[in-house]
């Protein structure tokens, strides 16, 4: 019974320890945040520009409703946040052409890094909002 025990908690305690894998056949949100030029107004440190385009990093919209930051891409900031935000000279456009599977990745890259690792957003949840839009 000893020797089981000897085995099986360092097993245990490996199977913990050892990382998740990444989706290797999905898109990587980092390299989106910068091949679809996020990363231009944002920044990589998701400072944004001060006055011209918000920061991320720490930004109570990037942490919350991951719904919110889905529709702020597909339809661009103007359409989805109140009237009475910070106002900011550089203007976010909708970002159009990229698949559910591509926003997915770059929401969940941006949750994470710029949110304190809030949840990550699927393509099914982005394939619901772009629905729902679609109304």
């Amino acid at each position: 019974m000893k020797t089981c025990r000897n085995i099986i908690v360092p097993l245990v305690a490996l199977l913990v320890l050892t990382p998740k894998p990444v989706k290797a056949d999905g898109p990587d949100g980092a390299k989106l945040f910068v091949s679809n030029n996020c990363v231009a107004c944002h920044q990589a440190n998701g400072s944004g520009v001060p006055g011209t385009y918000p920061a991320l990093m720490g930004a109570p919209i990037v942490a919350g409703d991951p719904d919110t930051v889905i529709k702020i891409i597909l339809l661009g900031p103007t359409k989805v946040l109140p009237a009475d935000r910070p106002k900011y000279s550089g203007q976010m456009p909708p970002i159009t052409g990229l698949s559910d599977a591509k926003i997915a990745a770059v929401v969940t890259y941006i949750r994470d890094k710029f949110g304190k690792g809030a949840s990550a957003v699927t393509e099914d949840e982005v394939a619901k909002v772009r629905a729902s839009l679609a109304q």
